[in-house]
């Protein structure tokens, strides 16, 4: 969390020299134990929630392990609760895109009925998440022990493969119950004709760097997957719509989401799509994932959209 630097030698101290003050200044029980009356989505998250809270208080993160526990307390009381944003982590830059990304299909499952629909594996995906961004943010050196990084990246990897995990399957889950379509009750001699719903395509995303259109290792596998999920990458139809934040001038962004795109393309290419069945477009800062006042970097909206057609 930001600021945890200032604070993460202190609660070490604090924790291992006098455990009973810990509790004086930091609140690590309060959502211990509680007892749950709500939805399975809230009452799976309070049962992470309290299990990270936990785990991190045990490890000597004080800060974390009340946050954790605050979050748990919320959900047993079925309060919102929602993931943590990535403003709110210190995060390395090379760490930000791949959580942004996962952020992203989390709202995007939500967005489509996720909680409802699957709210167990929703509420697994998004503790996993927060699991995931605390972590990284514990990679870098400047949040905590130096010597700490080293151990924290296998919490990295524990908690992102629960996210891709949970992800997956309620990704699945969303999509299929948003394809199917049954028929109104009627008459059986007389059916009424079911509507057809047109469903968007889901669209592969590459996220960038601020300011920046080159295409990394993570933007590099998402154009793979893109390329191998067409039949025939020499026939299919890919739309490229490149975006960025608001961090500079719109006329400057406009043209920052372009070269995003045409980075994009040149990759498509590189990979046997033919030229003639790509289309590009820049929408600068016109179109954001996620909104925010003028001048906010934020690592969601610097973006290329792949859709196939």
């Amino acid at each position: 969390m930001k600021a945890k630097g200032l604070l993460f030698g202190a609660a070490v101290v604090l924790a291992l020299s006098a455990p009973s003050r810990a509790d004086v200044i930091f609140d690590n029980t309060s959502g211990i134990g509680l007892e749950t009356t709500g939805t399975v989505f809230m009452n799976g998250l309070y049962e992470g929630y309290e299990a990270l809270s936990e785990e991190r208080t045990w490890a000597t993160d004080l800060l974390d392990g009340e946050h954790f526990n605050h979050k748990a307390r919320r959900a047993a009381r079925r309060s919102s609760v929602m993931p943590d944003e990535i403003m709110d982590r210190d995060l390395l830059e090379a760490d930000i895109p791949d959580l942004s990304a996962g952020l992203v299909r989390l709202r995007t499952a939500y967005d489509r009925g996720g909680r409802t629909i699957a709210p167990a594996l929703a509420a697994t995906a998004q503790v996993s998440f927060d699991c995931w961004i605390e972590s990284a943010e514990g990679t870098n050196p400047a949040t905590g022990l130096r010597t700490h990084s080293a151990w924290r990246q296998e919490d990295v990897e524990r908690c992102r493969g629960q996210f891709e995990k949970a992800m997956s399957d309620l990704e699945a889950m969303t999509y299929f119950r948003l394809t199917e379509f049954r028929k109104p009750a009627g008459s059986p001699a007389a059916p009424m004709p079911v509507p057809q719903i047109a469903v968007a395509p889901e669209p592969f995303t590459v996220y960038f760097a601020w300011d920046s259109a080159a295409v990394d290792g993570a933007g590099n596998r998402v154009i793979d997957d893109a390329v191998a999920s067409a039949d025939d990458p020499g026939i299919v139809d890919y739309t490229i719509t490149g975006h960025a934040d608001r961090s500079g001038a719109e006329d400057y962004n406009l043209q920052l989401s372009l070269r995003r795109a045409d980075a994009v393309r040149s990759a498509l290419i590189s990979r046997g799509v033919k030229e003639g069945g790509i289309s590009v477009a820049g929408r600068g800062e016109a179109e954001p994932a996620v909104q925010t006042a003028d001048g906010v970097r934020e690592p969601a909206n610097r973006r290329v959209e792949i859709i196939l057609l």
